[in-house]
């Protein structure tokens, strides 16, 4: 099997995305600069939306999968916010396209940074966590292109090592504590 190399933003950005020019200098760590025509560039978050979604029964909604990062193991309806999307939107549209819910958000509960690869590129997420219900769930319809299977679950019967990404198994422990 070969395994793809994770790159850097920065070392895949080879030329300055205002002037075209290769002239970047790196005075430290998550900065550029264009050294031809001044721009400047950081490396910054992108914003992940994440829900604890819970059912009439007090389930937790978690899902399976089905690509990577984390394919096969168990994360919770989310993903990036949109441009012009405020967060608590992008909660709502996330939990819709994956599960075919609407959800309603009770409460912000933390946010986690993260890292996040994507088709080789490292990405640096900062993820939002939100309390949310569902109060019916008939029209539930998983988006097989995201996720292979819906699981409910007692949130103190989860295992960390069924859980695919490191800021969602940081926000279920610190979920437990609050709940």
């Amino acid at each position: 099997m070969i395994t793809e190399k994770i790159m850097d933003p920065f070392d895949v950005l080879k030329f300055c995305p205002k002037c075209g020019k290769s002239e970047w200098a790196a005075p430290r760590p998550g900065y550029r600069k264009c050294l031809a025509c001044g721009y400047e560039m950081y490396k910054n978050p992108t914003i992940g939306a994440a829900s604890f979604l819970f059912d009439t029964q007090n389930r937790l909604i978690l899902l399976r999968r089905a690509k990577n990062p984390g394919k096969g193991l168990l994360g919770v309806p989310g993903g990036f916010c949109e441009v012009g999307e405020s967060i608590e939107q992008a909660v709502l549209r996330e939990a819709k396209e994956e599960t075919n819910l609407d959800i309603k958000i009770e409460k912000f509960l933390f946010s986690i940074p993260n890292n996040y690869e994507y088709k080789g590129i490292q990405l640096y997420p900062l993820d939002f966590f939100f309390l949310c219900r569902v109060e019916d769930l008939s029209p539930l319809q998983l988006d097989l292109n995201e996720n292979s299977e819906i699981v409910f679950v007692d949130p103190f019967q989860v295992k960390t090592e069924d859980i695919a990404l490191e800021s969602i198994r940081q926000g279920l422990e610190r979920l437990k504590q609050i709940l």
